[in-house]
């Protein structure tokens, strides 16, 4: 009798655990991130998110200091002049770094 209660409690409780999950994931795009987001504090404040990135060299926020690709893209990479020449930096889609280092991206 024990071994029956303790399977039927343990598929009540997948069974909220799966609900719970399946509606995180069925919930409107809009609702999830998207694109590539910048932060400052390490993670902490957003400071700009670009929707879609289109490879266009793009001024870097000054305050950014890492950053997530969220969806469309393989690649961010910085540099330090204004116009996207010279060295380039591949940061990948999830990274940190000291603010101010670069100035502008381009998201592959």
């Amino acid at each position: 009798m024990r071994a029956g209660a303790a399977r039927a409690g343990a598929v009540v409780t997948m069974s909220a655990i799966l609900t719970g999950g399946l509606g995180f994931l069925a919930s409107p795009a809009s609702a999830q991130e998207s694109g590539l987001t910048f932060y400052s504090g390490n993670f902490a404040t957003e400071v700009a998110n670009v929707p879609a990135p289109t490879g266009a060299c793009t001024p870097l926020p000054p305050t950014a200091d890492s950053h997530v690709g969220w969806s469309g893209f393989q690649d961010v990479v910085f540099y330090r002049s204004t116009d996207c020449s010279g060295q380039a930096t591949g940061m990948g889609t999830l990274r940190t770094y000291p603010a101010g280092r670069w100035t502008t991206f381009r998201a592959f």
